[in-house]
């Protein structure tokens, strides 16, 4: 009986400074055993895939990516797209201070959006995701170089030679026209309309590239120039070399070709001298502006 109690207060001893015997084993005691019955081959993957573990994931939780401005998109908040122009970032910035100009604080938050967008245009840029709209650079453009007209290189014809405005050009075409449909239309009239046509021309060359005349409330002129005896001679001159080029040409068509039956001889002297005169009209310039 003594040999019996004496054992049980051994054991009990022994329990209360070594609580593994009867209990299980501690965690750091049953990993130490664990690893010590795996194959030293086995141990160093262990360790390194511990280790890429914990690279991994060094706290067990993974890295959430932050949300700038409480969750507010500042492409939103602006009105712009991703991919719209800074002038066009910029213009909303200023309307947007502009209209929360008393709230200090909103106007900073507004500065620190633009300048994130900005931000991410830039380094959409450096990796290439931001594609430009532009497809080629109007700086890389090859120059096209202007050619010059013939009549420029000669001295003379430069300064007479100009081209017509859209406005000038119909409004010969449309007179001279008439003059050609009331000559067919009755070719006993075709000296009359073709007297008319040559004062026409030279009133509409004599005054092309001069200013308009200023003119009352009435529409009446409220203004008289001095007349221009150089260009009044040159006027002339044209007018008489434009009409009787087309003149000369008229007879030859008349005496060379068969005329229909509905267009007679007058009629068709009319049409090749009021073209001449339309020509000329339109070519030439005389005044200095």
């Amino acid at each position: 009986m003594l040999r019996h109690t004496a054992f049980a207060v051994t054991l009990a001893s022994a329990a209360a400074f070594t609580p593994s015997l009867l209990s299980p084993a501690a965690p750091g005691v049953a990993q130490r055993a664990a690893f010590s019955s795996v194959s030293p081959a086995l141990r160093p993957a262990r360790r390194s895939a511990a280790a890429v573990q914990m690279v991994s994931f060094p706290f067990g939780k993974k890295e959430e990516k932050k949300v700038p401005f409480g969750g507010e998109n500042p492409y939103r908040t602006f009105g712009v797209t991703e991919d719209a122009p800074y002038e066009e970032v910029e213009a909303a910035y200023k309307e947007l201070v502009e209209e929360n100009k008393e709230d200090e604080k909103y106007c900073i938050k507004l500065e620190m959006m633009k300048e994130w967008i900005f931000d991410e245009r830039l380094r959409a840029r450096m990796s290439g995701t931001l594609k430009s709209k532009i497809k080629d650079s109007p700086f890389e453009a090859k120059l096209v170089e202007k050619k010059e007209p013939w009549w420029s290189k000669v001295a003379w014809l430069k300064k007479i030679v100009v081209k017509p405005e859209k406005k000038y050009v119909i409004n010969v075409s449309a007179l001279m026209t008439c003059f050609v449909v009331a000559g067919i239309l009755a070719p006993q009239l075709a000296s009359t309309t073709m007297g008319f046509g040559f004062l026409s021309a030279m009133g509409f060359l004599y005054n092309r590239g001069t200013p308009d005349i200023r003119r009352d409330d009435m529409g009446n002129p409220g203004e008289s120039r001095p007349a221009n005896y150089g260009a009044l001679g040159k006027t002339v001159g044209l007018c008489m070399l434009g009409g009787g080029l087309g003149f000369g040409l008229a007879q030859v068509f008349v005496t060379n070709f068969p005329l229909p039956p509905f267009l007679a001889g007058d009629a068709v002297v009319n049409l090749f001298f009021c073209a001449g005169l339309w020509a000329t009209a339109l070519i030439f310039q005389v005044q200095e502006v």
